[in-house]
């Protein structure tokens, strides 16, 4: 049949996860991903939200409003609609249960008819309603999912051109192109910011201009933002030329924000650094250098899909001074990358050394680290090829990713107990999945949340899959015409 929102992308690619667990039922569990479910109609991937009120048992599937076919209500009214294609996913749920999912959308070309929404970073809110039964979509509605109902999409900010490199131009994009968001929430009851939605993303300026984070504040419930002001150029080691912004609200209201820099002539080093505002997001402090870093590459040698850098930031909820943040980097004289952690136990003004995480004594690449803290544990979960052939070889090899997890107690810290292996089946991540099958894409990221009461823990993790990809194209020529995959599990890329 004809695919709608609700299509659960069978044979069609996922990937690139966010999951947040609601503080007003610990059983409601909502994922995002770019889902390419409805590509047969519209021919792209747009912002797909799956939400469960079972812990994770069973989920409803749905889109965020406003994709190219939507003609319902909701979507006619949607500031999305006319763009082409929305990724980027955040979900967070606010301190009432109420659902916030965050992206960007933009649209591909250069089509001046298209202009001049062509592209956006946006909030999309659904009020939770207890009780209320999922709709049904179709391939011009996005159904409510159950206990949810849609109310609202705001746009943070507005770019300004499609996603496609210029004409005469080797790279880059001409204008603004707003990239990389993420998004937090102040679900704290005692604190000061109580209910206050942050939104942080890099601002692209130019071919080749700078490209700083920047936030953008709600305290109206997500209906409108501040100005979007740059964080991460103030003092000595400010720099216009970051990505990868994460954030993390302690629960004294102080808001942290994570990110990477790239070598600059006045700076030749990688750098992962924080910044903090102790004012509801109004202002934020100089950027302190966590640790220089030799990042992986971003296309790795033995990899067919890209592999950024981007660190990850949490806050132990149990001593709003505690921070951790996680990264992976190359270490001295290695040519893997592992996954490391670093403390703060003064509000990120200093820092200890990074520590590794992974346990492995392979050269194989570990990567994309999520963290939460929850309890006073530290929770730390990603991507790992230890199970690959050659494992003395980064470079060969590389058939079996699997998800693997460790956790530290504040009073453990550096200790780590011994990694679990989360998936119960390797994935081959190499399959050829994009450009008539000629390149692979796994996301940028992967995420984890937990939750904890006085008797358990609760942690739970969204990755993007490919066992049931059958067959794995591993041949680099394009074989297959355009969309001619759509149903033979070529392309069953999974969440």
């Amino acid at each position: 049949g004809v695919p709608t929102p609700s299509f659960d992308a069978k044979n069609v690619q996922s990937n690139e996860t966010s999951v947040a667990i609601s503080p007003a039922d610990s059983d409601i569990v909502a994922v995002a991903a770019n889902d390419w479910g409805m590509a047969p109609v519209f021919l792209n991937a747009w912002l797909g939200v799956y939400v469960s009120a079972d812990g994770g048992t069973t989920w409803f599937n749905t889109m965020v409003p406003g994709f190219p076919s939507d003609l319902s209500p909701a979507g006619l009214a949607s500031p999305l609609l006319g763009l082409d294609f929305s990724n980027d996913p955040t979900v967070r749920f606010d301190g009432e249960g109420n659902l916030y999912v965050s992206g960007i959308a933009a649209n591909v070309g250069f089509n001046p008819a298209e202009r001049p929404i062509d592209t956006v970073v946006y909030v999309a809110k659904y009020l939770y309603t207890p009780g209320t039964p999922g709709g049904t979509s179709t391939s011009n509605a996005a159904a409510n999912p159950p206990n949810f109902t849609y109310a609202f999409t705001t746009v943070v900010d507005r770019g300004a051109v499609g996603l496609t490199t210029p004409p005469q131009q080797p790279f880059g994009s001409a204008g603004i192109f707003d990239d990389k968001s993420w998004l937090a929430i102040d679900a704290h009851a005692t604190s000061p910011c109580y209910g206050a939605v942050y939104f942080a993303y890099t601002s692209f300026r130019g071919a080749a201009g700078a490209f700083p984070i920047v936030v953008a504040t709600s305290t109206d419930d997500g209906r409108t933002f501040s100005q979007p002001r740059p964080i991460t150029q103030k003092g000595r080691d400010g720099t216009l030329a970051t990505q990868g912004a994460n954030m993390a609200v302690a629960s004294n209201g102080t808001l942290y924000v994570s990110y990477r820099t790239f070598p600059t002539p006045s700076d030749p080093q990688n750098r992962l650094q924080v910044v903090r505002s102790d004012d509801c997001g109004k202002h934020f402090s100089r950027a302190v250098t966590v640790t220089a870093l030799q990042p992986m590459p971003g296309q790795a040698a033995g990899l067919n899909f890209r592999t950024p850098t981007m660190p990850w930031i949490a806050v132990d909820d149990t001593a709003p001074e505690t921070l951790y943040v996680a990264f992976m980097a190359v270490p001295t004289s290695a040519t893997d990358a592992d996954v490391f952690t670093a403390r703060s136990t003064d509000g990120g003004f200093t820092w200890s050394t990074p520590v590794r995480v992974n346990d492995d004594s392979t050269h194989k690449h570990q990567f994309w680290p999520t963290i939460d803290v929850s309890g006073g544990r530290l929770h730390v979960a990603w991507y790992d090829l230890r199970n690959s052939t050659h494992p003395s070889d980064p470079t060969l090899g590389n058939e079996a990713l699997d998800v693997y997890y460790a956790s530290s107690t504040g009073s453990s810290y550096p200790t780590f107990d011994a990694n679990t292996r989360v998936t119960d089946v390797s994935h081959n991540p190499n399959c050829l999945m994009y450009g008539n099958d000629t390149f692979a894409f796994h996301g940028d990221y992967i995420e984890l949340d937990a939750t904890s009461t006085t008797t358990q823990t609760t942690v739970h993790v969204a990755w993007a899959d490919n066992r049931d990809v059958d067959p794995c194209d591993l041949d680099p020529s394009p074989n297959y015409p355009p969309y001619d995959d759509w149903f033979t599990g070529l392309l069953n890329q999974n969440i």
